[in-house]
């Protein structure tokens, strides 16, 4: 399938493309990666069009503990250092936390978005669920600057700091 129809089909897609339905063959050989700064990359070369990009991240899907890229007629692996999404802002919306994505995603933090801690590098960050089983990681200055949010707020048990969304807390990192 050539992108650009792809493209156009995703287009006239209303949200997200149901790439749960697609059941396409494995198509191995080509590599994709996106490293801790949400940068894109195909066979070790910078994948430099945000619009290519956008469109990739519509086209998601996380079978068992593996990302692949899934069109109805191509399923292909897709590497990630931490997640594909990357935390770019944040506000709150009526007292619930609502955060956006590199590509202009938004969605409130609740039972089903949830955050979590996870070990990474030694260190314990927070992991967004996004969509679908789909993970989002904080770039650093959102990370910080929703710390400190939470820090105002001191909303600490056990030496972790938690930010509220809703009428939950859900963590975002460990006070040293």
């Amino acid at each position: 399938m050539k992108l650009e129809d792809l493209s156009k089909q995703i287009e006239q897609t209303p949200g997200f493309p149901p790439v749960h339905l697609w059941n396409p063959d494995l198509c191995e050989g080509q590599e994709f990666f996106i490293d801790r700064e949400g940068e894109w990359f195909y066979n070790n070369s910078p994948i430099k069009n945000y619009k290519l990009t956008k469109l990739f991240s519509t086209v998601l899907r996380k079978d068992d503990d593996s990302y692949y890229l899934v069109t109805p007629h191509e399923k292909v692996p897709l590497k990630t250092a931490i997640a594909p999404y990357v935390i770019t802002d944040f506000n709150f919306n009526n007292e619930s936390l609502e955060l956006v994505t590199n590509f202009e995603y938004s969605f409130l933090i609740n039972e089903v978005n949830t955050i979590k801690l996870i070990n990474f590098e030694d260190t314990l960050i927070p992991l967004v669920h996004v969509r679908d089983n789909i993970k989002g990681f904080f770039n650093r200055s959102t990370y910080y600057n929703l710390i400190n949010l939470a820090l105002e707020k001191n909303n600490i048990v056990d030496d972790i700091l938690y930010i509220n969304s809703g009428n939950k807390s859900y963590p975002v990192g460990k006070i040293a």
